[in-house]
Protein backbone atom coordinates (compact mmCIF):
# COMPACT_ATOMS: atom_id res chain seq x y z
CA UNK A 1 0.00 0.00 0.00
CA UNK A 2 1.56 3.34 -1.13
CA UNK A 3 1.13 6.03 1.53
CA UNK A 4 0.89 8.73 -1.12
CA UNK A 5 -2.26 7.21 -2.59
CA UNK A 6 -3.83 6.86 0.85
CA UNK A 7 -2.83 10.37 1.92
CA UNK A 8 -4.06 11.79 -1.35
CA UNK A 9 -7.52 10.43 -0.60
CA UNK A 10 -7.34 11.76 2.91
CA UNK A 11 -6.23 15.19 1.65
CA UNK A 12 -9.26 15.37 -0.59
CA UNK A 13 -11.51 14.78 2.39
CA UNK A 14 -9.68 17.40 4.54
CA UNK A 15 -7.78 19.62 2.07
CA UNK A 16 -7.30 22.58 4.40
CA UNK A 17 -6.70 20.88 7.70
CA UNK A 18 -3.29 19.39 6.89
CA UNK A 19 -2.07 22.51 5.12
CA UNK A 20 -3.19 25.09 7.67
CA UNK A 21 -2.40 23.37 10.96
CA UNK A 22 0.83 22.01 12.37
CA UNK A 23 0.03 18.51 13.67
CA UNK A 24 1.98 17.46 16.70
CA UNK A 25 0.82 13.85 16.95
CA UNK A 26 3.56 11.87 18.76
CA UNK A 27 3.51 9.20 16.08
CA UNK A 28 3.96 11.85 13.44
CA UNK A 29 6.85 13.36 15.36
CA UNK A 30 8.49 9.96 15.68
CA UNK A 31 8.23 9.28 11.96
CA UNK A 32 9.41 12.77 11.15
CA UNK A 33 12.36 12.40 13.50
CA UNK A 34 13.32 9.09 11.91
CA UNK A 35 13.03 10.58 8.44
CA UNK A 36 14.95 13.80 9.25
CA UNK A 37 17.71 11.98 11.09
CA UNK A 38 18.36 9.90 8.01
CA UNK A 39 19.00 12.96 5.81
CA UNK A 40 22.74 13.95 5.56
CA UNK A 41 23.53 16.97 7.67
CA UNK A 42 20.87 16.13 10.24
CA UNK A 43 19.43 19.62 10.05
CA UNK A 44 16.20 20.81 8.52
CA UNK A 45 18.03 24.02 7.59
CA UNK A 46 20.80 22.25 5.74
CA UNK A 47 24.37 21.25 6.56
CA UNK A 48 25.76 24.77 6.16
CA UNK A 49 23.84 26.41 9.02
CA UNK A 50 24.20 26.12 12.77
CA UNK A 51 21.80 28.55 14.45
CA UNK A 52 24.23 29.96 17.02
CA UNK A 53 25.94 33.33 17.23
CA UNK A 54 29.41 31.95 16.69
CA UNK A 55 28.31 30.00 13.70
CA UNK A 56 26.53 33.01 12.26
CA UNK A 57 29.39 35.46 12.70
CA UNK A 58 32.30 33.05 12.51
CA UNK A 59 34.22 31.51 15.42
CA UNK A 60 35.60 28.36 16.84
CA UNK A 61 32.44 26.31 16.78
CA UNK A 62 33.29 24.85 13.41
CA UNK A 63 30.12 26.22 11.81
CA UNK A 64 30.19 27.99 8.46
CA UNK A 65 30.49 31.77 8.83
CA UNK A 66 28.40 34.35 7.07
CA UNK A 67 31.54 35.71 5.50
CA UNK A 68 32.25 32.36 3.97
CA UNK A 69 28.76 32.31 2.69
CA UNK A 70 29.14 35.80 1.26
CA UNK A 71 31.86 34.52 -1.04
CA UNK A 72 29.22 32.40 -2.77
CA UNK A 73 26.72 33.63 -5.29
CA UNK A 74 23.64 34.00 -3.08
CA UNK A 75 22.02 33.09 0.24
CA UNK A 76 20.98 29.62 -0.92
CA UNK A 77 24.55 28.51 -0.42
CA UNK A 78 24.10 29.33 3.26
CA UNK A 79 20.82 27.45 3.76
CA UNK A 80 21.01 24.84 1.08
CA UNK A 81 18.56 24.00 -1.70
CA UNK A 82 15.15 24.22 -0.04
CA UNK A 83 13.34 22.31 -2.74
CA UNK A 84 15.72 19.37 -2.76
CA UNK A 85 15.85 19.13 1.03
CA UNK A 86 12.06 19.18 1.35
CA UNK A 87 11.69 16.60 -1.40
CA UNK A 88 14.27 14.34 0.27
CA UNK A 89 12.52 14.56 3.61
CA UNK A 90 9.10 13.92 2.09
CA UNK A 91 10.40 10.87 0.24
CA UNK A 92 12.05 9.53 3.38
CA UNK A 93 8.87 10.06 5.40
CA UNK A 94 6.86 8.37 2.68
CA UNK A 95 9.15 5.32 2.66
CA UNK A 96 9.06 5.06 6.44
CA UNK A 97 5.27 5.29 6.58
CA UNK A 98 4.92 2.89 3.65
CA UNK A 99 6.99 0.26 5.45
CA UNK A 100 5.13 0.74 8.72
CA UNK A 101 1.75 0.62 6.96
CA UNK A 102 2.69 -2.55 5.07
CA UNK A 103 3.76 -4.23 8.32
CA UNK A 104 0.41 -3.36 9.89
CA UNK A 105 -1.52 -4.58 6.83
CA UNK A 106 0.47 -7.82 6.81
CA UNK A 107 -0.37 -8.41 10.47
CA UNK A 108 -4.07 -7.79 9.78
CA UNK A 109 -4.06 -10.06 6.72
CA UNK A 110 -2.17 -12.84 8.53
CA UNK A 111 -4.56 -12.73 11.49
CA UNK A 112 -7.54 -12.87 9.13
CA UNK A 113 -5.98 -15.76 7.19
CA UNK A 114 -5.37 -17.75 10.39
CA UNK A 115 -8.92 -17.16 11.57
CA UNK A 116 -10.30 -18.12 8.15
CA UNK A 117 -8.26 -21.34 8.13
CA UNK A 118 -9.71 -22.32 11.50
CA UNK A 119 -13.26 -21.58 10.36
CA UNK A 120 -12.75 -23.45 7.09
CA UNK A 121 -11.54 -26.54 8.94
CA UNK A 122 -14.63 -26.47 11.14
CA UNK A 123 -16.77 -25.89 8.09
CA UNK A 124 -15.34 -28.96 6.34
CA UNK A 125 -16.01 -31.08 9.42
CA UNK A 126 -19.63 -29.95 9.56
CA UNK A 127 -20.08 -30.54 5.83
CA UNK A 128 -18.92 -34.14 6.37
CA UNK A 129 -21.35 -34.54 9.27
CA UNK A 130 -24.16 -32.99 7.23
CA UNK A 131 -23.46 -35.48 4.45
CA UNK A 132 -24.02 -38.37 6.85
CA UNK A 133 -27.19 -36.76 8.14
CA UNK A 134 -28.40 -36.32 4.56
CA UNK A 135 -27.81 -40.01 3.89
CA UNK A 136 -29.73 -40.91 7.03
CA UNK A 137 -32.62 -38.69 5.93
CA UNK A 138 -32.62 -40.38 2.54
CA UNK A 139 -32.69 -43.77 4.26
CA UNK A 140 -35.72 -42.70 6.30
CA UNK A 141 -37.46 -41.24 3.26
CA UNK A 142 -36.85 -44.38 1.19
CA UNK A 143 -38.13 -46.54 4.02
CA UNK A 144 -41.29 -44.46 4.32
CA UNK A 145 -41.84 -44.81 0.57
CA UNK A 146 -41.44 -48.58 0.86
CA UNK A 147 -43.96 -48.69 3.69
CA UNK A 148 -46.42 -46.76 1.53
CA UNK A 149 -46.01 -49.23 -1.33
CA UNK A 150 -46.44 -52.23 0.96
CA UNK A 151 -49.57 -50.66 2.41
CA UNK A 152 -51.01 -50.40 -1.10
CA UNK A 153 -50.06 -54.01 -1.83
CA UNK A 154 -51.95 -55.18 1.25
CA UNK A 155 -55.10 -53.62 -0.18
CA UNK A 156 -54.53 -55.42 -3.46
CA UNK A 157 -54.06 -58.70 -1.58
CA UNK A 158 -57.52 -58.33 -0.09
CA UNK A 159 -58.85 -58.22 -3.64
CA UNK A 160 -56.95 -61.40 -4.52
CA UNK A 161 -58.42 -63.26 -1.53
CA UNK A 162 -61.93 -62.01 -2.21
CA UNK A 163 -61.76 -62.98 -5.89
CA UNK A 164 -60.39 -66.41 -5.03
CA UNK A 165 -63.64 -67.07 -3.17
CA UNK A 166 -65.88 -65.62 -5.86
CA UNK A 167 -67.85 -68.11 -7.91
CA UNK A 168 -66.68 -68.29 -11.49
CA UNK A 169 -63.23 -66.80 -10.75
CA UNK A 170 -60.02 -68.68 -11.51
CA UNK A 171 -58.83 -69.66 -8.02
CA UNK A 172 -55.42 -70.77 -9.28
CA UNK A 173 -54.86 -67.36 -10.90
CA UNK A 174 -55.76 -65.41 -7.76
CA UNK A 175 -53.71 -67.76 -5.64
CA UNK A 176 -50.72 -67.02 -7.90
CA UNK A 177 -51.46 -63.29 -7.68
CA UNK A 178 -51.45 -63.49 -3.91
CA UNK A 179 -48.08 -65.26 -3.83
CA UNK A 180 -46.63 -62.75 -6.29
CA UNK A 181 -47.83 -59.93 -4.06
CA UNK A 182 -46.17 -61.58 -1.05
CA UNK A 183 -42.94 -61.80 -3.00
CA UNK A 184 -43.32 -58.14 -3.99
CA UNK A 185 -43.59 -57.14 -0.34
CA UNK A 186 -40.43 -59.07 0.52
CA UNK A 187 -38.55 -57.58 -2.42
CA UNK A 188 -39.65 -54.10 -1.37
CA UNK A 189 -38.39 -54.75 2.15
CA UNK A 190 -34.91 -55.54 0.83
CA UNK A 191 -34.80 -52.94 -1.96
CA UNK A 192 -32.46 -50.55 -0.12
CA UNK A 193 -28.75 -50.95 0.47
CA UNK A 194 -28.37 -53.30 3.47
CA UNK A 195 -26.41 -50.80 5.58
CA UNK A 196 -29.04 -48.09 5.07
CA UNK A 197 -32.11 -50.34 5.11
CA UNK A 198 -34.58 -49.38 7.82
CA UNK A 199 -37.35 -51.77 6.70
CA UNK A 200 -35.35 -54.91 5.95
CA UNK A 201 -31.98 -56.58 6.45
CA UNK A 202 -33.06 -58.17 9.71
CA UNK A 203 -30.68 -60.18 11.85
CA UNK A 204 -30.75 -63.73 10.44
CA UNK A 205 -30.26 -65.25 13.88
CA UNK A 206 -32.86 -63.54 16.04
CA UNK A 207 -34.89 -61.58 13.46
CA UNK A 208 -34.15 -58.22 15.11
CA UNK A 209 -34.51 -55.17 12.81
CA UNK A 210 -31.62 -53.26 11.33
CA UNK A 211 -30.30 -49.97 12.73
CA UNK A 212 -28.60 -47.06 10.99
CA UNK A 213 -26.04 -44.92 12.84
CA UNK A 214 -24.46 -41.67 11.69
CA UNK A 215 -22.45 -38.75 13.05
CA UNK A 216 -24.62 -35.87 14.17
CA UNK A 217 -21.90 -33.54 15.49
CA UNK A 218 -18.24 -32.82 14.91
CA UNK A 219 -17.34 -33.92 18.43
CA UNK A 220 -18.02 -37.59 17.60
CA UNK A 221 -21.62 -37.64 18.80
CA UNK A 222 -23.72 -40.16 16.85
CA UNK A 223 -27.42 -40.77 16.35
CA UNK A 224 -28.93 -44.21 15.80
CA UNK A 225 -32.14 -44.85 13.89
CA UNK A 226 -34.17 -47.86 14.87
CA UNK A 227 -35.37 -49.90 11.93
CA UNK A 228 -38.43 -52.06 11.44
CA UNK A 229 -39.36 -54.96 9.19
CA UNK A 230 -42.11 -54.78 6.59
CA UNK A 231 -41.40 -58.09 4.89
CA UNK A 232 -42.57 -61.52 5.99
CA UNK A 233 -40.40 -64.55 6.62
CA UNK A 234 -40.41 -67.65 8.79
CA UNK A 235 -38.33 -70.57 10.03
CA UNK A 236 -39.40 -74.03 11.19
CA UNK A 237 -37.31 -75.61 13.92
CA UNK A 238 -37.79 -79.40 14.13
CA UNK A 239 -37.30 -81.56 17.18
CA UNK A 240 -34.16 -83.21 15.76
CA UNK A 241 -32.44 -79.85 15.36
CA UNK A 242 -33.07 -79.46 11.68
CA UNK A 243 -34.00 -75.93 10.66
CA UNK A 244 -35.95 -74.86 7.59
CA UNK A 245 -35.27 -71.26 6.55
CA UNK A 246 -37.06 -69.17 3.96
CA UNK A 247 -35.08 -67.05 1.54
CA UNK A 248 -37.82 -64.53 0.84
CA UNK A 249 -35.95 -63.08 -2.12
CA UNK A 250 -36.09 -66.36 -4.06
CA UNK A 251 -39.12 -67.93 -2.32
CA UNK A 252 -36.98 -70.97 -1.53
CA UNK A 253 -37.37 -72.93 1.74
CA UNK A 254 -34.04 -74.64 2.52
CA UNK A 255 -33.21 -77.24 5.21
CA UNK A 256 -30.12 -76.69 7.37
CA UNK A 257 -28.44 -78.99 9.84
CA UNK A 258 -28.50 -78.42 13.58
CA UNK A 259 -27.31 -74.91 14.26
CA UNK A 260 -28.50 -73.68 10.88
CA UNK A 261 -25.04 -73.20 9.37
CA UNK A 262 -24.83 -75.88 6.64
CA UNK A 263 -27.41 -76.43 3.93
CA UNK A 264 -28.57 -80.03 3.72
CA UNK A 265 -28.90 -82.14 0.59
CA UNK A 266 -31.55 -84.59 -0.58
CA UNK A 267 -31.07 -87.80 -2.54
CA UNK A 268 -33.88 -88.60 -4.91
CA UNK A 269 -35.20 -92.08 -5.58
CA UNK A 270 -33.20 -92.26 -8.76
CA UNK A 271 -29.99 -91.36 -6.94
CA UNK A 272 -29.68 -87.65 -7.71
CA UNK A 273 -28.31 -85.34 -5.02
CA UNK A 274 -30.17 -82.05 -4.80
CA UNK A 275 -30.49 -79.23 -2.26
CA UNK A 276 -33.01 -80.16 0.40
CA UNK A 277 -35.25 -77.27 -0.54
CA UNK A 278 -38.55 -76.38 -2.20
CA UNK A 279 -40.56 -73.43 -3.51
CA UNK A 280 -43.28 -72.15 -1.21
CA UNK A 281 -45.43 -71.62 -4.33
CA UNK A 282 -45.54 -75.29 -5.31
CA UNK A 283 -43.80 -77.48 -2.74
CA UNK A 284 -45.64 -76.92 0.57
CA UNK A 285 -48.90 -78.26 1.93
CA UNK A 286 -50.18 -77.32 5.38
CA UNK A 287 -51.20 -80.27 7.52
CA UNK A 288 -51.83 -78.46 10.81
CA UNK A 289 -50.96 -75.30 12.68
CA UNK A 290 -51.63 -74.14 16.24
CA UNK A 291 -51.38 -70.33 16.48
CA UNK A 292 -51.16 -70.50 20.27
CA UNK A 293 -48.13 -72.79 20.39
CA UNK A 294 -46.78 -72.08 16.86
CA UNK A 295 -46.54 -75.85 16.36
CA UNK A 296 -46.81 -76.75 12.70
CA UNK A 297 -46.82 -79.84 10.52
CA UNK A 298 -46.25 -79.46 6.81
CA UNK A 299 -45.56 -81.69 3.84
CA UNK A 300 -42.51 -80.63 1.81
CA UNK A 301 -42.10 -81.80 -1.78
CA UNK A 302 -38.50 -81.57 -2.94
CA UNK A 303 -39.13 -83.19 -6.33
CA UNK A 304 -42.58 -83.90 -7.76
CA UNK A 305 -41.73 -87.55 -8.51
CA UNK A 306 -40.88 -88.34 -4.88
CA UNK A 307 -43.34 -88.45 -2.03
CA UNK A 308 -43.32 -85.36 0.24
CA UNK A 309 -41.32 -85.09 3.44
CA UNK A 310 -43.49 -84.52 6.49
CA UNK A 311 -41.84 -82.21 8.97
CA UNK A 312 -43.10 -81.11 12.36
CA UNK A 313 -41.69 -78.32 14.44
CA UNK A 314 -42.21 -74.86 15.84
CA UNK A 315 -42.63 -72.01 13.41
CA UNK A 316 -41.23 -68.55 14.08
CA UNK A 317 -42.69 -65.76 11.95
CA UNK A 318 -40.96 -62.38 11.48
CA UNK A 319 -42.26 -59.20 9.92
CA UNK A 320 -45.84 -58.39 9.04
CA UNK A 321 -46.93 -61.99 9.64
CA UNK A 322 -48.32 -62.83 6.20
CA UNK A 323 -47.70 -66.27 4.70
CA UNK A 324 -48.00 -67.63 1.19
CA UNK A 325 -51.24 -69.10 -0.14
CA UNK A 326 -50.07 -72.58 0.93
CA UNK A 327 -50.54 -71.53 4.56
CA UNK A 328 -54.21 -70.74 3.83
CA UNK A 329 -54.84 -73.96 1.93
CA UNK A 330 -55.12 -72.11 -1.37
CA UNK A 331 -58.21 -70.16 -0.12
CA UNK A 332 -60.40 -73.18 -0.76
CA UNK A 333 -62.76 -72.56 2.16
CA UNK A 334 -64.32 -69.52 3.80
CA UNK A 335 -62.39 -70.30 6.98
CA UNK A 336 -59.12 -70.30 5.02
CA UNK A 337 -59.94 -66.97 3.41
CA UNK A 338 -61.02 -65.45 6.71
CA UNK A 339 -57.71 -66.52 8.24
CA UNK A 340 -55.90 -64.76 5.39
CA UNK A 341 -58.02 -61.63 5.89
CA UNK A 342 -57.22 -61.71 9.60
CA UNK A 343 -53.50 -61.89 8.89
CA UNK A 344 -53.80 -58.92 6.51
CA UNK A 345 -55.48 -56.98 9.33
CA UNK A 346 -52.49 -57.78 11.55
CA UNK A 347 -50.09 -56.86 8.75
CA UNK A 348 -51.75 -53.47 8.34
CA UNK A 349 -51.44 -52.85 12.07
CA UNK A 350 -47.77 -53.79 11.84
CA UNK A 351 -47.34 -51.35 8.95
CA UNK A 352 -48.86 -48.53 11.02
CA UNK A 353 -46.36 -49.34 13.76
CA UNK A 354 -43.56 -49.26 11.21
CA UNK A 355 -44.72 -45.84 10.03
CA UNK A 356 -44.56 -44.57 13.62
CA UNK A 357 -41.05 -45.96 14.05
CA UNK A 358 -39.89 -44.29 10.86
CA UNK A 359 -41.52 -41.01 11.84
CA UNK A 360 -39.33 -41.00 14.95
CA UNK A 361 -36.36 -41.41 12.64
CA UNK A 362 -37.59 -38.56 10.44
CA UNK A 363 -37.91 -36.31 13.50
CA UNK A 364 -34.44 -37.25 14.70
CA UNK A 365 -32.75 -36.63 11.36
CA UNK A 366 -34.62 -33.33 10.91
CA UNK A 367 -33.39 -32.19 14.33
CA UNK A 368 -29.83 -33.23 13.51
CA UNK A 369 -30.08 -31.52 10.14
CA UNK A 370 -31.17 -28.27 11.78
CA UNK A 371 -28.31 -28.55 14.25
CA UNK A 372 -25.82 -28.95 11.39
CA UNK A 373 -27.37 -26.12 9.37
CA UNK A 374 -27.24 -23.80 12.38
CA UNK A 375 -23.58 -24.64 12.90
CA UNK A 376 -22.79 -23.98 9.24
CA UNK A 377 -24.73 -20.70 9.35
CA UNK A 378 -22.72 -19.61 12.38
CA UNK A 379 -19.47 -20.45 10.60
CA UNK A 380 -20.62 -18.48 7.57
CA UNK A 381 -21.37 -15.54 9.85
CA UNK A 382 -17.90 -15.87 11.39
CA UNK A 383 -16.35 -15.81 7.92
CA UNK A 384 -18.23 -12.63 7.07
CA UNK A 385 -17.22 -11.05 10.39
CA UNK A 386 -13.56 -11.93 9.79
CA UNK A 387 -13.73 -10.22 6.41
CA UNK A 388 -15.54 -7.21 7.83
CA UNK A 389 -13.06 -6.88 10.70
CA UNK A 390 -10.17 -7.20 8.27
CA UNK A 391 -11.62 -4.48 6.07
CA UNK A 392 -12.38 -2.21 9.03
CA UNK A 393 -8.89 -2.60 10.53
CA UNK A 394 -7.33 -2.02 7.13
CA UNK A 395 -9.27 1.20 6.71
CA UNK A 396 -8.29 2.37 10.20
CA UNK A 397 -4.54 1.86 9.72
CA UNK A 398 -4.71 3.38 6.24
CA UNK A 399 -6.51 6.44 7.61
CA UNK A 400 -4.02 6.77 10.50
CA UNK A 401 -1.08 6.51 8.09
CA UNK A 402 -2.61 9.12 5.83
CA UNK A 403 -3.17 11.47 8.77
CA UNK A 404 0.42 11.01 9.89
CA UNK A 405 1.73 11.75 6.41
CA UNK A 406 -0.45 14.83 5.98
CA UNK A 407 0.53 16.10 9.42
CA UNK A 408 4.23 15.61 8.80
CA UNK A 409 3.85 17.19 5.38
CA UNK A 410 2.25 20.23 7.01
CA UNK A 411 5.09 20.43 9.57
CA UNK A 412 7.65 20.29 6.80
CA UNK A 413 5.85 23.07 4.95
CA UNK A 414 6.02 25.20 8.11
CA UNK A 415 9.73 24.47 8.52
CA UNK A 416 10.35 25.28 4.88
CA UNK A 417 8.48 28.56 5.28
CA UNK A 418 10.57 29.37 8.36
CA UNK A 419 13.75 28.58 6.45
CA UNK A 420 12.61 30.84 3.61
CA UNK A 421 12.05 33.67 6.10
CA UNK A 422 15.60 33.24 7.40
CA UNK A 423 16.92 33.35 3.87
CA UNK A 424 15.13 36.58 3.15
CA UNK A 425 16.37 38.14 6.38
CA UNK A 426 20.00 37.14 5.96
CA UNK A 427 20.00 37.87 2.28
CA UNK A 428 19.60 41.58 2.92
CA UNK A 429 22.22 41.53 5.64
CA UNK A 430 24.80 39.81 3.46
CA UNK A 431 24.28 42.26 0.61
CA UNK A 432 24.96 45.32 2.92
CA UNK A 433 28.65 46.56 2.38
CA UNK A 434 28.86 48.15 5.83
CA UNK A 435 27.78 44.89 7.42
CA UNK A 436 30.39 43.05 5.46
CA UNK A 437 33.15 45.46 6.63
CA UNK A 438 32.10 44.93 10.22
CA UNK A 439 32.09 41.21 9.74
CA UNK A 440 35.49 41.25 8.08
CA UNK A 441 36.98 43.20 10.99
CA UNK A 442 35.53 40.71 13.49
CA UNK A 443 36.84 37.88 11.43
Amino acid sequence: MDISSVSSAAAQVQPNQAASKTITNPAQSEVATQAISSVPGASILGPQVQLSGSALLGGSSGGTSVLAAFDSDDASSLFGDLTSQSSTLINQVKLTLDARLQDQLDQIDNAAADATTTVNAQNESWISVKSEINNAQIAVSNAQDSVGRVSSTLLEMRTSIANAGTKGEDVAYWKQQFDTQINGINLEAESADPTDNLVGNINPTDGSPNTVSYRSDTDGLTSTLQGTYIGSTFTIQTANGEQWKLDNQTDLLQAYNEGGSNAETYTTRDGQTLPKATSTHTGLKLVSYNPDTQNITVDVTVVPTDPPLRITGKMQISGVGLMGSWFYNGFTTVADRNRAFSDIDKAETSIVSSQATLQLGATQTASDQKHANDALDQLSAQTVKIQQDQQAKTQVVQAEAAQQFLGIQANLRNLTSMQSNYMQAFSGFIDDPLAQVALDQNA
